[in-house]
C-alpha cells in the first residue's frame, strides 16, 4: 500500500482534507506505541484502549487544525497524557462521591443504612488489603490523614508522581471492586 510509506506529514494534510485512509493509516502507525506509553501510566488495559481511542478521536476532530511537524507523536502523547489526568480527576471525584455517600449513610441511622454502610466499608477494606503497601499507605495518608500529595511524598521518602500514580490506582481498584458488588 502506497500510504503506509508516507511520512505523517503527508498523511496529517491529507487528513487536513477529511481523508479516511490516511487516518487510519497514522491510527495504525501510531496505536501500539501510544498504547503502550498509557498502559505504563495507568497499568490496566481496557481504560489504555479508551484514553488512545479517545486520543485519536481528538485527532480527527482537530484534523482541519493540527499543526505538526515531522511526526503526529509527539502530539498524540500530549492528548493521552491529558485525557490520562482527566480520567484521573474522574476517578478521584467518583471515590469521592462513594466517600460522601458513605458518611451521608452513617449519619441516617436506619437498618438499611447500617448494612450498606457496613458492606462499602468491608469491600473497601478488603480491597486494601490486597494492595501492594506503598499503594496502601499513599491512599491512606491521602484519604484517611487528609495529606497532600507533597507531605506523602516528603513522608514515605516518594516522587510526588508515583504517590499520585499510587492514589490514582487504588481509586480505580476501590472503583472496580464496588461496581462488581
Amino acid at each position: 500500500m502506497v500510504s503506509n510509506h508516507k511520512t505523517d506529514k503527508q498523511l496529517l494534510e491529507a487528513l487536513c482534507l477529511g481523508d479516511e485512509t490516511a487516518f487510519r493509516n497514522l491510527f495504525n502507525r501510531h496505536w501500539e506505541a501510544l498504547f503502550a506509553f498509557v498502559c505504563r501510566m495507568i497499568g490496566e488495559d481496557e481504560q489504555a484502549r479508551d484514553i488512545v481511542q479517545n486520543t485519536f478521536i481528538v485527532v480527527w476532530k482537530n484534523r482541519n487544525q493540527l499543526i505538526i511537524g515531522d511526526s503526529l507523536m509527539p502530539y498524540l502523547v500530549k492528548v493521552a497524557r491529558n485525557e490520562t489526568i482527566s480520567l484521573f480527576r474522574k476517578n478521584k471525584v467518583r471515590l469521592d462521591g462513594m466517600e460522601l455517600l458513605a458518611k451521608d449513610l452513617h449519619s441516617v441511622e436506619n437498618p438499611e443504612n447500617l448494612f450498606i454502610t457496613k458492606e462499602l466499608n468491608a469491600t473497601i477494606e478488603v480491597e486494601m488489603i490486597k494492595m501492594p503497601m506503598s499503594m496502601k499507605k499513599c491512599f491512606q495518608l491521602s484519604r484517611y490523614e487528609n495529606k497532600s500529595i507533597r507531605d506523602i511524598a516528603k513522608e514515605l521518602s516518594l516522587s510526588e508522581q508515583t504517590v499520585k500514580n499510587n492514589i490514582s490506582e487504588a481509586l480505580n481498584r476501590l472503583r472496580k471492586r464496588i461496581k462488581l458488588t
